[in-house]
């Protein structure tokens, strides 16, 4: 008799050690957050990226405001290619604007990527 108390006794000890980790570890897990809808699913479980909006912008026309939120240049650079525009009465070729050292081919190469599209009109 004796030795079943204290299996009984062991056995309650075990199991209230088991609920006590499953509580913690529930606990933990609900202090995770996880958010995501059902129309997340298909974008998760895609391999590509998603292809970013075209966006295009003439730079015989566009504002500084406009050069520097599309082409994500420095408020310097776009005022200087606004005035070479005003004074070559506009830039003949998108690629023009390789002559200022401040745009590299890296530069062009990231906007290709980025979808913008550099127009003259």
């Amino acid at each position: 008799m004796h030795h079943l108390k204290r299996n009984t006794k062991f056995s309650i000890l075990a199991f209230l050690i088991i609920v006590l980790s499953v509580t913690m570890s529930i606990s933990t897990l609900a202090k995770t957050e996880v958010y995501f809808s059902f129309y997340d699913i298909p974008q998760i479980l895609s391999t590509t990226s998603p292809k970013p909006e075209v966006r295009t912008i003439n730079i015989n026309t566009a504002s500084q405001d406009e050069l520097i939120k599309i082409l994500k240049i420095s408020e310097s650079l776009a005022w200087k290619i606004i005035a070479l525009s005003d004074e070559l009465e506009g830039f003949k070729e998108p690629e023009d604007l390789l002559q200022f050292t401040e745009i590299t081919d890296l530069e062009w190469e990231e906007w290709e990527e980025e979808e913008i599209k550099i127009i003259i009109e």
